[in-house]
């Protein structure tokens, strides 16, 4: 999976500590031939590994950036409501990754609400 930085060099907090994290987990940082952008190469578990690492909210862009080149979850909600009835409007989002709206409209469709 390629994530690209763009900045990486203006941006990044501390560049031979992330270089050597990205290096560890088997990543690759890569120059995009001669501008200040940046490609991060990896496999989705590693960078998903890498994601977590970064705790620092120095690296906040990196792990928005590495979340927006992962694949989204294919997560059917009303098995979500299903399995736990109880699940709040921001668990269900937060868990699943879906917006409110569709939030809203699978828990009102689990409690027969549904008014269409």
């Amino acid at each position: 999976m390629i994530v690209p930085l763009n900045s990486f060099v203006h941006r990044v907090h501390d560049k031979l500590w992330f270089s050597d994290l990205v290096s560890n987990l088997d990543c690759s940082l890569k120059r995009i031939r001669r501008s200040r952008h940046w490609t991060l190469l990896g496999k989705e578990h590693r960078l998903t590994q890498l994601r977590n690492e970064l705790s620092d909210d120095h690296y906040l862009w990196v792990k928005q950036a590495i979340d927006k080149a992962l694949p989204k979850r294919d997560i059917c909600l009303a098995e979500l409501i299903e399995c736990n009835p109880n699940i709040t409007l921001n668990q269900l989002i937060t868990v699943s990754g879906c917006t409110i709206s569709e939030a809203r409209l699978a828990i009102d469709a689990f409690e027969s609400l549904d008014l269409d």
